[in-house]
């Protein structure tokens, strides 16, 4: 459960900063901020300091 859990969030990260990147072509780059943000802390959250 926790595998099909990881690889949901991954996917919606992984869309999030695909929508972000097709709106920073048009000149709107917040959501390409914001979603790498979000993606970088989580990273460092669970994937770095867990240990």
């Amino acid at each position: 459960m926790k595998f099909i859990a990881a690889i949901l969030v991954f996917v919606g990260f992984a869309a999030l900063i695909g929508t972000g990147i097709v709106l920073m072509l048009a000149g709107k780059p917040l959501l390409l901020i914001l979603a790498l943000g979000a993606f970088l802390g989580t990273f460092i959250k669970y994937g770095c300091l867990s240990h």
